[in-house]
């Protein structure tokens, strides 16, 4: 039979009692509970500001566990004004739940500020944001994982002066 040094086991004891007391006196919000500042960002860079080819096809992942909540989930595009020549860029999205079900849905994102008031700028410069809401007032059933895939459907194959693309699930401010 092996010693414990009382040292050790003091510790272990230690710690294990206040893990338990700390995930006992957290109480995880109920699925009624609307949690009005949730908000998950999740962004992908462009290399040397080029929407390429090779990224027409976007992936992003997402985790939502509050199946009552509803959610808006948008996609935020920053780019440099001073390079980028396309006046909208049309979009695919597929947004597939953790059980495997697809909603496909089309958008576009409008990048002239004086006919889009979704586009702001970002800082000094010519940095700018365009934003569109691409699931508006959306209920996610199933906890789980999200993939949101984005197709990007611009005539050219190079797109530069682009530096961002993130998709933005934020608790809708209509909830039935």
């Amino acid at each position: 039979m092996k010693k414990i040094n009382f040292k050790h086991g003091f510790w272990a004891v230690a710690v294990a009692v206040l893990l338990t007391s700390t995930l006992v006196s957290c109480r995880p919000y109920s699925k009624s509970h609307v949690r009005k500042n949730f908000s998950i960002s999740v962004s992908q860079e462009f290399p040397n500001t080029n929407w390429a080819f090779e990224q027409e096809v976007m992936e992003f992942n997402f985790d939502i566990e509050d199946t009552a909540t509803y959610f808006d989930i948008a996609l935020s595009l920053l780019y440099d004004s001073s390079v980028v020549t396309l006046k909208e860029i049309p979009l695919t999205l597929t947004l597939t739940s953790p059980d495997g079900m697809k909603s496909v849905a089309t958008s576009q994102f409008l990048l002239d500020p004086k006919a889009n008031s979704n586009v702001h700028p970002e800082g000094n410069g010519n940095k700018m944001i365009a934003d569109v809401v691409v699931y508006p007032h959306r209920k996610l059933k199933t906890a789980g994982t999200y993939n949101l895939t984005v197709y990007r459907r611009a005539e050219k194959a190079d797109n530069y002066g682009f530096i961002s693309l993130a998709t933005n699930v934020t608790v809708s401010k209509e909830q039935k």
